[in-house]
């Protein structure tokens, strides 16, 4: 029997979420006149990690997220402003 892990990233729904959050992570980024690389680091996020989050590969933690908010000088709300529609 395969572990929840890996059937959740085959899922459908669950791989359009995690893209759908990277490229709110990346708007947002950009927006910001940053680089993955600063954005990594001010986060505490091993840069690879931050990239495949952006790219919508990692599955990212709840403290990660709010380091990510605090790097890019937002509330954690607006990471996923905009997912459901």
């Amino acid at each position: 029997m395969p572990n929840a892990s890996a059937a959740s990233s085959a899922d459908p729904t669950v791989v359009a979420r995690r893209q759908a959050f990277g490229r709110r992570l990346r708007e947002l980024r950009v927006t910001t006149g940053r680089t993955q690389a600063s954005t990594a680091a001010e986060a505490g996020i091993d840069r690879a990690f931050y990239v495949n989050v952006e790219n919508g590969k990692n599955n990212i933690s709840l403290d990660k997220i709010f380091a990510l908010a605090d790097a890019l000088s937002v509330d954690a709300a607006e990471l996923f402003r905009g997912l459901d529609s």
